[in-house]
């Protein structure tokens, strides 16, 4: 894991200096991420990934003739204390111009509080809940889809390809991601014309084994089940259901695409475990082997998972604003971004209909078998 930012290139002479080195002021961004505890298995990746894409862009010039800085902010997996390290952040950085940060939307609804109230521009790499960006003001911009879309494509592809009728549904309501990705994904079901045949809720997964029981009965109906779950909860609540014998395909959102899930399915002969992400590592697209290739040399591992580059989508984002902008004044950076139509990031297009600050993107559909993952459909972007 990286801790902080130092420009790397040296085929250009100012590239090659550290950013205090450049004789011109930085470009300063606040990168909130959770870089350690539980949350970290999604935002460490999304951070390094962040700080390839300074590196690059430092190494080709800057923007607007300037370095990126990051300035890292660990809230530490602890969302009760993001609003007052974000604050301290700007308060020890007052000329950072924009923020970058979370892949959770529990932790973005209070820095895109604080960022709105500074009037800076704030993009979440990884946050979902496409209610919060409409709720915190004009300045909170995505750029991953939204839960409704992730949940959807999920839907169908359980309905179409794996031709299910019925499912449970188990959902985490401590975390805003997790309460609201179960929610669409049953209301999108049962448009399908599936049945939800028993939903349980609880506050983390403290209760979990009274959902496991009721799966398990002689009554019981479902054919799969849906478990809206965090990343660090993941391995707790699919062992409990393999432990209790429930032989059946076990869904999920994108907070399954984590190291843990694809560790877990090599001891998995159950049924099978699939979850929606941004984008399949594997796709043999230039942009996405080009960036691979570049985060193993740079963090001597290949990429985790979908959050890696969404990190660094969210910097390219960023910086293709300011230039556009012509100008490193935040609300121009707004605009700038809120006119964004069709940036090409390496997990796919990212562009903004007027008003909205979500984009429409494409949802990838992964089976996890024996520890490897598999594409199995790709939903389109609306």
């Amino acid at each position: 894991m990286t801790t902080g930012f130092r420009a790397v290139c040296a085929s250009i002479v100012l590239a090659a200096l550290p950013v205090q080195a450049w004789p011109v002021e930085p470009i300063k961004i606040i990168a909130a991420f959770n870089l350690t505890g539980g949350a970290s298995v999604l935002d460490a990746p999304s951070y390094d990934g962040a700080v390839l894409a300074v590196e690059q862009i430092n190494g080709a010039g800057g923007v607007l003739g300037r370095p990126l800085e990051l300035v890292p902010v660990d809230t530490e997996s602890k969302p009760d204390s993001v609003a007052t390290k974000v604050e301290a952040a700007l308060a020890a950085s007052p000329d950072a111009v924009a923020g970058i940060g979370y892949s959770y939307s529990t932790e973005t609804l209070p820095a895109g509080e604080v960022f709105q109230a500074h009037g800076l521009p704030f993009v979440s790499p990884g946050a979902t809940d496409p209610a919060i960006p409409p709720e915190v003001g004009d300045f909170l911009f995505y750029a991953a889809y939204g839960d409704d879309v992730q949940a959807a494509a999920m839907a169908a592809f359980a309905r179409g390809q794996l031709k299910l009728d019925r499912v449970a549904v188990w959902v985490d309501e401590s975390r805003d991601y997790t309460r609201t990705v179960g929610r669409d994904f049953a209301q999108s079901f049962e448009a399908l014309g599936g049945e939800i045949v028993l939903t349980e809720t609880d506050t983390g997964a403290t209760g979990f084994g009274a959902f496991v029981n009721k799966l398990g009965s002689s009554e019981s109906t479902a054919q799969a089940a849906y478990l809206a779950s965090s990343p660090d909860e993941a391995p707790a609540v699919i062992g409990a259901v393999r432990a209790a014998g429930i032989a059946m395909p076990l869904l999920s959102g994108d907070g399954w695409d984590a190291d843990t899930v694809v560790a877990l399915s090599k001891e998995d002969a159950l049924g099978g475990i699939y979850f929606t992400t941004h984008r399949f590592l594997g796709v043999d697209t230039p942009e996405m082997k080009a960036f691979v290739a570049a985060y193993a040399a740079r963090f001597g591992a290949d990429p985790p998972n979908a959050f890696a580059p969404l990190g660094y989508d969210t910097v390219g984002l960023l910086a293709d604003a300011i230039r556009r902008a012509q100008s490193v004044e935040p609300a121009a950076i707004r605009d700038a971004l809120a006119a964004t139509r069709d940036y090409p990031g390496v997990v796919g297009v990212i562009g903004y209909a007027p008003g909205v600050r979500v984009p429409k993107k494409a949802v990838a559909v992964i089976a996890v078998d024996n520890g490897v993952q598999t594409l199995r459909w790709v939903a389109p972007a609306e």
